[in-house]
């Protein structure tokens, strides 16, 4: 009966340290899952970071103050002024408008002559403007418009006359143009939305509370990651008891108390035969 019981007591420990290492190991296998989606979206989130310091920083490297990077513009709308329909006889071929909140993409032309001299009525271009009336230009004080009209020397352009899309915002209002005022020729290509949110990125505010602070929070968190991988490592060639060990060590203490139990009970068995062998 003893037998039995100790070999349950045996098969019982095993079968609860089997269990208990494969939990271990799934609890394992998902914490190291949930470690690698967290690293992909936090790296992803490093390199919009550093997409968007580039587009910041990159405002400052042009003799137009606008964000440039490997030849193309990428240009906030501030107004609805071309939120409209193509106007009637602009060429199939040519843009339509935008919106205000859009991202515009274009192609910087400022400092080059030949497409400044490649541009067509139709065509949708970002000037410098004195936005505000105040007599001067701004950093950042630019406009797109669609041209309307070119004047030449030759083949050279020397002006151009732009109006908006959309005429209830413009009330038929047309700029001209100097030629060393044009800075970029829209592509047609936009980003939906995503200029009031760079709009945002680029102010202070914005930059520091969506930028910085988040960059920091992550560089910190990869410090404690590396400064537990570096413990990790030195603490390889040491004996740390892991929680199968320390199951497994219980199971034996377990196993010993019953040997024990087992020797007591045959030796008080042993001393009571000898007792009634001395009784008869």
């Amino acid at each position: 009966m003893e037998n039995a019981y100790i070999r349950f007591s045996r098969n019982h420990c095993t079968e609860r340290e089997k269990n208990f290492m494969e939990q271990t190991a799934q609890k394992g296998k998902g914490k190291k899952i949930a470690g690698i989606v967290v690293n992909v979206i936090l790296w992803i989130f490093v390199a919009f970071c550093v997409f968007v310091t580039v587009v910041v920083a990159s405002a400052n490297s042009n003799a137009k103050n606008v964000t440039e990077i490997g030849g193309k513009c990428y240009l906030n709308v501030l107004s609805d002024s071309m939120n409209a329909e193509k106007p009637e006889g602009v060429p199939e071929d040519k843009p339509s408008g935008f919106k205000k909140g859009d991202m515009l993409i274009s192609k910087y032309i400022a400092e080059d002559d030949e497409a400044i001299d490649s541009l067509q009525v139709g065509d949708i271009i970002t000037f410098e403007w004195d936005i505000n009336g105040d007599g001067s230009l701004s950093k950042g004080e630019y406009n797109t418009h669609r041209i309307v009209e070119i004047e030449r020397n030759g083949n050279e352009i020397t002006s151009v006359t732009t109006r908006g899309d959309n005429t209830e915002y413009s009330k038929g209002q047309v700029e001209k143009v100097r030629r060393s005022s044009i800075i970029a020729v829209y592509t047609g290509k936009k980003a939906a939305g995503i200029g009031s949110v760079f709009m945002f990125l680029s102010s202070r505010l914005g930059f520091g509370l969506c930028i910085l602070l988040p960059m920091a929070a992550f560089f910190i968190y990869e410090a404690v990651v590396f400064a537990k991988t570096l413990i990790s490592v030195k603490n390889d060639g040491k004996k740390v008891i892991s929680a199968a060990d320390e199951e497994a060590i219980k199971q034996k203490a377990i196993e010993e108390y019953l040997r024990r139990e087992k020797e007591k009970a045959e030796a008080q068995k042993t001393e009571e035969k000898g007792e009634d062998g001395e009784n008869e």
